[in-house]
């Protein structure tokens, strides 16, 4: 008995149509996927900034009230909470913020404790835990210029495209929040974080000074990390 076997397989068309579906099906959960690393990154962000936020609250309650001062730069503020209050340095550093350029140390004394390029975090420098609870204390490092974020991801400040910045406040409350975008009407400056949500001309929640609208006093200054 001869039996015929027939040879099964895919014509082009059908491969070709196969292919189409694969690429579709990718090209809409591609950007689910990164929308939902984002905001993966965000929440270990936000986790990591409280962490901060609860050692200089710890570093106050020993100093008589007083968060780190006369530094001239963030990482310097937050190197007199490192080891004491907080045990490790790894948590200043953030993947993909361009002021994590540096080796991702675990040195945790002497003069390796964050040096340039370890720390992501920007500081109000001036403030003491009976400062109005809603004063930021530090958030994600800015642009050149204090309190400006950018939307390039690939300079300082641009960590979230501008569109979003991890602030933690005096109480050690922390939130995820909006940077206004340019264009929208009554923005004042774009690429800042404004009071309440807000953004009248005035109310950066960054701003220093003693003119009318100037959130924080002439006492406070704002420091960027190195």
């Amino acid at each position: 008995m001869n039996i015929k076997k027939f040879k099964i397989g895919f014509t082009l068309i059908e491969l070709l149509v196969v292919i189409s579906i694969i690429a579709i099906l990718a090209g809409i959960a591609l950007p689910v996927f990164t929308s939902v690393q984002t905001k993966g990154n965000q929440a270990k962000d936000l986790s990591n900034a409280k962490q901060v936020g609860l050692g200089l609250r710890l570093y106050a309650s020993d100093n008589s009230g007083f968060f780190p001062s006369s530094a001239t730069t963030a990482n310097v503020a937050f190197q007199n909470i490192v080891p004491t209050y907080i045990p490790t340095q790894k948590i200043f550093w953030l993947a993909n913020s361009n002021w994590s350029t540096g080796s991702h140390a675990t040195e945790l004394s002497g003069t390796t404790v964050l040096q340039g390029g370890q720390n992501t975090y920007a500081y109000v420098n001036g403030l003491t835990d009976s400062s109005n609870t809603n004063f930021p204390l530090l958030a994600d490092g800015f642009s050149a210029t204090a309190g400006l974020y950018t939307s390039n991801a690939t300079a300082d400040g641009g960590v979230w495209k501008g569109t979003k910045a991890i602030v933690v406040h005096v109480d050690d409350s922390a939130s995820i929040d909006a940077v206004q975008q340019p264009g929208a009407a009554g923005t004042g400056t774009p690429y800042k974080v404004y009071e309440n949500g807000a953004n009248p001309l005035g109310s950066d929640i960054f701003a220093t000074g003693d003119t009318s609208g100037v959130w924080m006093g002439t006492a406070t200054s704002v420091l960027n990390p190195q």
